[in-house]
């Protein structure tokens, strides 16, 4: 268009269509960085044809897999959930082994114990995610120097999509091997030395690659964001005010095993509330300053717009200032009005920054230590628009992150090669069936709040260093509850806002007064419980009544839906919630700070986890026995103790009977009082 166009000629009316104002051969008589950026844009679209026509055959067997062996239809390819994929494909494994009929008994015994039948959600999980829970890591732990020795710039750090491309390809480009698999050498401790050396190598040369291409880089990013953007900024100026969180941010925000669809639909449901809240601190300045403006364009607009209507054919030709009509004068106070009407508040807005924040913290599940209690300051405002940044800004940054990312991958980022080369080593695990993974991503499902009482005594400074930041390991965990535990079968999935999942327990079920089996049914039921703190008076009588929390049962067990997309080593623990109701909200999960997941190295307690695992038994034990009248547990799970026809052999006429139970008895002592008076 700039090259191949003689725009000079548009003055002549004479020329009356394209071809006669167009350059012939043009490409001769442009300069060498013309032509090489046009060649190399040619090359690029015959690279991207050829690629897509080697992924026609890998994309076709991809479709049968989906039609034919999950029997999704193709209709639904667009609509079907995850959790759904994940279920069909637990299904599919686990029927390969049963219908294979040409395989001897030992072999297929040695099947079964293979990869292949670590197939679950969580395993899927951490071989889609295997390189980025590694940055994802590095991210929380502060392992990457992203800033630059610049006296004034501070520690401000430089991240851009250009640099996370620069660490994909010189990071974990140079640790996975081509089967995905960390490569064993960097979990050598006597290579630790050569390794460094090699990864200062690769940052640098990434570096200085990005010093060449940077200007086509630039040009490249300019001309998309600009033909991409430039209809809707023109259609809606307003939007030169709406704000995205910053790459450095979503990858603060993001949780292990988290899929990028299901992390995307958690952000996108925390902007209504992060713009709530950003909007909550007073800008008077601006506001009247924004307000001014709103009124003089809109009145400039408005009696350009009616002088136009009154006059059209005479006034919309007429050259106001400049040379310029009175229609792009309209155009340009409209934009002006709208942008600056964007800057106003709402009238109807209410002060509570506080609450606002922890709105954005139940989705986005990040609030460092020190915004405790400073949720309503400047200085956390502060600290958060610097992750939520206008769009503008943000393009801005990404243009000029092509020269910051190459000086931070050239003088900051081989200063921590040592770091990276030792976090790989330290962080890394094997899992059988699954391979190397980082050891943050292997939640262990089996631990809950009770483990930290037995090492609260043995916690020392190294805990702090194998373990996350800002309750990362905690908030993944509960996140990935979420999303594959509470099936969206059930009816509660875990993208639903949090102000629809309010947790509800349905009452249970009474029996009739006359019903023979009435005291049975009452001692299954669990109506008139004693709790654990309860203590009994002497000779019988009931001791001091503690007040039954009126929501968030913390007896509920895990969702029975949970088998469904979780092998059984996986299966949470009913004590791995640490009294946490499964139906909960997700908004209860805001500023985790770990204190329910114990973060540790891959060594593991055996004996401290049967102790646990007995404690655990016996209190559940304990929740069985008969409480004081007027007081219930309602439950969405069968008790654990005696079934209906086991617990009939339980006396009915004990004093633990509850005020059903004693109804009854009345009701049979009148019953045989009037009997014998009648005989």
């Amino acid at each position: 268009m700039s090259q191949c166009v003689d725009y000079s000629l548009l003055s002549d009316r004479s020329r009356k269509s394209l071809s006669e104002i167009v350059i012939p051969q043009c490409t001769r008589k442009m300069s060498f960085l013309w032509n090489f950026g046009l060649w190399l844009y040619v090359f690029y679209f015959i690279w991207k044809a050829v690629q897509f026509s080697v992924d026609l055959r890998r994309l076709r067997n991809m479709r049968n897999f989906y039609t034919y062996l999950l029997e999704i239809p193709e209709e639904d390819m667009q609509t079907v959930s995850w959790q759904d994929i994940v279920s069909r494909v637990m299904s599919l494994r686990d029927a390969n082994p049963k219908t294979a009929i040409n395989i001897t008994p030992s072999q297929r015994r040695w099947i079964r114990n293979q990869s292949k039948e670590r197939l679950d959600a969580h395993d899927i999980a951490n071989r889609l995610m295997r390189r980025e829970n590694y940055l994802i890591a590095m991210m929380n732990k502060d392992v990457l120097d992203l800033t630059l020795p610049v006296p004034f710039m501070g520690k401000h750090q430089f991240f851009s999509r250009s640099l996370e491309w620069n660490l994909h390809f010189s990071i974990l480009g140079f640790i996975f091997d081509e089967s995905n698999q960390v490569n064993q050498e960097f979990l050598k401790a006597d290579r630790r030395g050569q390794l460094s050396a090699m990864l200062k190598t690769r940052l640098m040369f990434a570096g200085f690659i990005n010093l060449l291409i940077g200007p086509f880089v630039v040009a490249y990013l300019i001309i998309v964001h600009a033909l991409t953007y430039y209809n809707e900024y023109q259609k809606d100026p307003g939007t030169f005010s709406h704000r995205r969180y910053t790459p450095l941010a979503e990858w603060k925000f993001r949780e292990f095993n988290e899929l990028p669809h299901l992390f995307q639909e958690r952000l996108n449901m925390s902007y209504p509330a992060a713009h709530a809240y950003i909007d909550q601190f007073p800008k008077r300045l601006t506001e009247q300053f924004a307000r001014s403006v709103t009124f003089i364009a809109g009145a400039i607009t408005s009696v350009l717009a009616i002088a136009s209507f009154l006059e059209p054919e005479h006034f919309l030709g007429f050259e106001l200032l400049f040379g310029k009509s009175a229609l792009f004068y309209i155009g340009v106070f409209a934009a002006a009005w709208a942008a600056a009407r964007g800057m106003i508040s709402e009238e109807t807005t209410v002060f509570n920054p506080e609450y606002a924040l922890r709105n954005v913290i139940s989705f986005i599940h990040y609030m460092p230590a020190h915004w405790e209690a400073r949720l309503h300051t400047a200085e956390v405002k502060r600290e958060f628009s610097e992750l939520y940044k206008l769009k503008v800004l943000i393009l801005v940054e990404e243009i000029v992150g092509i020269l910051t990312a190459s000086l931070v991958l050239i003088f900051s980022a081989p200063k921590c090669s040592d770091q990276i080369i030792d976090f790989f080593r330290e962080f890394t695990i094997h899992v059988d069936g699954v391979g190397y993974v980082c050891s943050f991503a292997v939640f262990d499902f089996k631990k809950g709040a009770e483990r930290a009482k037995f090492q609260a005594a043995t916690r020392d400074v190294r805990d702090d260093y194998y373990s996350t930041k800002h309750g990362k390991m905690a908030a993944s965990y509960y996140g990935f509850l979420d999303n594959y535990v509470i099936n969206p079968k059930t009816g509660i999935p875990g993208h639903i806002p949090p102000g629809s999942r309010h947790p509800f327990h349905p009452p249970p079920v009474f029996p009739g007064l006359q019903s023979p089996t009435l005291a049975a049914e009452m001692q299954s039921s669990r109506v008139g419980r004693y709790d654990l703190t309860r203590s009994r008076a002497p000779g019988g009588g009931m001791g001091q009544q503690n007040r039954t929390p009126r929501f968030g049962s913390s007896l509920t067990a895990p969702s029975p839906m949970a088998s469904m997309l979780l092998d059984p080593h996986h299966q949470p623990a009913s004590a791995g919630f640490g009294a946490r109701s499964t139906h909960r909200s997700r908004g209860s999960r805001g500023g985790y700070q770990g204190g329910e997941i114990i973060e540790e190295t891959t060594e593991d307690s055996l004996g401290m986890g049967e102790e646990l695992d007995s404690q655990v038994q016996f209190e559940d034990e304990g929740f069985e026995g008969a409480g004081p009248l007027g007081e219930s547990v309602w439950e969405t799970s069968p008790p654990k103790g005696l079934s209906q026809e086991n617990s009939t052999t339980t006396e009915t006429g004990g004093q633990d009977a509850g005020v059903l139970g004693l109804i009854y008895q009345f009701q049979q002592a009148h019953r045989t009082d009037r009997q014998s008076g009648a005989l």
